[in-house]
């Protein structure tokens, strides 16, 4: 997923979607490329593509990447550690676009400031000044996907806001702080990926898998008050057909609901 706003474009997981934005970015783009990944976590589905990014092959892109620290170890680290020789030919290093790595542990603030290339990355919000040409983006820890949980991200420029909240398994009516980081978002990007059925299943359960049904994720969306929700993180077996179906039940739960589908585009400005 990608969020334009101003002169960012900010990327959102990196897995095998990101490949074919590689290539478009290289063909429609003459000028160096300044692009900032945001990792929710390293689970390899979202990361496989990430070695794949061609952007990363040249000199010329500046790239920014953020996501979090794993039981200690930074970012960087784990980076590295996932293009060891052993399981990938081109290491981290290798790579020759010119990379800056942050590690986050949730709450933190980056700001992206117009005509700047350096963001701002601070754990207190009252040591950055906002304007109106600033891309902020909130990052927030949740424990609820296995095994070290994931960062979810809201992003805000221009009084507009959007709150990324993939795996993240929305138990008991959601989790009041999680709740509060959704709170008033024009557009909330929420993990759906079962059925009810799916989810409580005798036969073969998923709960605790890290993952929420739609109606927890509509249920969150009501009580955050959100504008909008855009259901997603699909599972592999459910085919067009079935996510058809997930749809209609969403809107009659939350008509402003939506599921996403490969190439769509929101526009909130």
């Amino acid at each position: 997923m990608e969020i334009l706003a101003g002169e960012h474009r900010l990327i959102f997981d990196a897995g095998t979607g990101i490949i074919p934005l590689g290539k478009t970015l290289l063909r429609s783009h003459e000028s160096p490329l300044r692009l900032h990944i945001f990792l929710s976590h390293t689970h390899h589905d979202h990361l496989i593509g990430f070695y794949f990014f061609e952007p990363l092959l040249s000199p010329r892109t500046r790239l920014f990447i953020y996501g979090p620290e794993t039981t200690g170890h930074p970012l960087k680290k784990v980076l590295q550690t996932a293009m060891d020789s052993s399981l990938f030919p081109i290491g981290l290093e290798e790579l020759k676009a010119r990379k800056e790595i942050y590690s986050l542990k949730g709450k933190e603030v980056i700001q992206l400031q117009a005509n700047s290339v350096k963001p701002k990355v601070v754990r207190d919000p009252s040591r950055l000044r906002f304007t109106a040409g600033d891309v902020t983006v909130w990052s927030h820890r949740s424990p609820d996907h296995p095994k070290n949980g994931v960062l979810l991200y809201r992003v805000s420029y221009r009084s507009k806001s959007v709150v990324y909240a993939t795996d993240i398994e929305e138990k008991n009516g959601g989790d009041a702080e999680v709740i509060k980081f959704f709170r008033g978002a024009d557009l909330l990007i929420h993990d759906a990926q079962y059925r009810t059925s799916e989810y409580l299943s005798q036969r073969n359960p998923r709960k605790g898998w890290g993952h929420s049904t739609l109606e927890a994720a509509v249920q969150v969306a009501k009580k955050a008050n959100v504008q909008r929700l855009v259901l997603f993180h699909h599972d592999p077996t459910h085919d067009d057909l079935a996510l058809e179906k997930m749809e209609r039940q969403a809107r009659r739960l939350f008509p402003p609901a939506v599921v996403a589908h490969e190439g769509m585009k929101i526009q909130l400005l």
